[in-house]
Order: C-alpha cells, then sequence, then structure tokens
C-alpha cells in the first residue's frame, strides 16, 4: 500500500514538473513579449536576439541609432534620429518625447527621424524604408534616456525599395508594437 502511494504520488510530482517546464508559443525565448528590443513585423513577433540589440551614440553627428536583430542574422529593425542645428551634443540631449517621421522638421532643421526593415529573401538583403510620399505613419517615444541607458517605444509603416533606387508603393511592412530599453553604446 505505501509504495503504491509513494509511486502515484512521484507519478503526480513528475506530471505536474513536466507539465510546468511545457515550452509554448507564449514562453518561447526565440519570439520574446517583453525585453531590450521587442516588435512586431505585419503583427507577426519578430524574434529578436537580445544579445544584438543596440542603442548606439555617434558622437561625430550626434545621431542615435537603435537596432533589433534576429539570432540568424537574416532580419533587422533600425530607426535613428539625426539633428539639426547644436540642440544635441550628447546622448542624453535626445529628451524624452515623440519624434515623428514628418519631413518639416527636416525643413524646421530640427531632426531627422527614418526607419528600416531589411529581411535577408532568396540570396539577397531586401529593405523597407521610411519614404513620406509612400508612407506617412511612423514615430519614436523616448520615455527616459539618462545618456547611458535609454527606454521608450516605437511604430511605422516602410516601403519596399527595390535594387534601382525606386520605391514598390503595393509592399509595405508595418512594424508595430515595438519597445526598447538598452544601454548606450558611444561611439
Amino acid at each position: 500500500m505505501k509504495v503504491n502511494l509513494f509511486l502515484r504520488t512521484v507519478a503526480l510530482v513528475s506530471l505536474v514538473f513536466f507539465a510546468s517546464c511545457r515550452k509554448d508559443d507564449d514562453n518561447n525565448p526565440s519570439s520574446p513579449t517583453t525585453g531590450p528590443f521587442v516588435a512586431k513585423v505585419d503583427g507577426k513577433q519578430f524574434a529578436t536576439d537580445n544579445n544584438s540589440a543596440k542603442a548606439k551614440f555617434v558622437s561625430s553627428t550626434k545621431m542615435l541609432q537603435i537596432i533589433g536583430q534576429t539570432a540568424d542574422q537574416t532580419e533587422t529593425i533600425h530607426f535613428e534620429l539625426l539633428p539639426f542645428g547644436g540642440s544635441v551634443s550628447t546622448a542624453a540631449d535626445w529628451l524624452p518625447g515623440t519624434y515623428d517621421f514628418n519631413p518639416v522638421h527636416i525643413s524646421n532643421l530640427e531632426y531627422s527621424a527614418s526607419a528600416m526593415f531589411t529581411k535577408y529573401e532568396n540570396s539577397e538583403y531586401i529593405n523597407w524604408n521610411t519614404k513620406w510620399e509612400y508612407v506617412q505613419n511612423g514615430e519614436i517615444k523616448i520615455e527616459s534616456n539618462t545618456g547611458t541607458h535609454i527606454k521608450g517605444t516605437f511604430s511605422f509603416d516602410v516601403v519596399k525599395q527595390n535594387s534601382n533606387g525606386t520605391f514598390d508603393a503595393t509592399n509595405i511592412k508595418k512594424v508595430t508594437e515595438g519597445s526598447f530599453d538598452l544601454d548606450i553604446v558611444q561611439y
């Protein structure tokens, strides 16, 4: 009787243990829904390699770049802010706020915001870019920035750029539900 009860207990504990260790899509580390860099491309979770996610501040141009990439390097989300005028000297000068992709900010000598999604298909890298004539949706929101760590959200539409430099207005990707929470590397 004691052996039978013992075996049932071991079986039940094993069942509970293995059931709790079960992998499912919601807990799959290759498709995180939280982390230092998260996004969806056309509604599908972007499988960020957390070791490849980077925030960079380029001292010579005062540009802020945020990059997320898959572990196999076949997909990349990249966006950047480039200042005009003297309002940005250090990484910390990219103040919390919303930066949209409207080219009026270039005309007003404020900043330029741009984004790109790249995917390796059929032995070549295909680029989708922000191009105001085709897609007007996009923004980067900086929630906090200490100069060494930055946190925020992003979403944008990008249009396919053909190999000859023209754009395919029928091929648009939607990057949504994006967030970043990254240390800033200075270059």
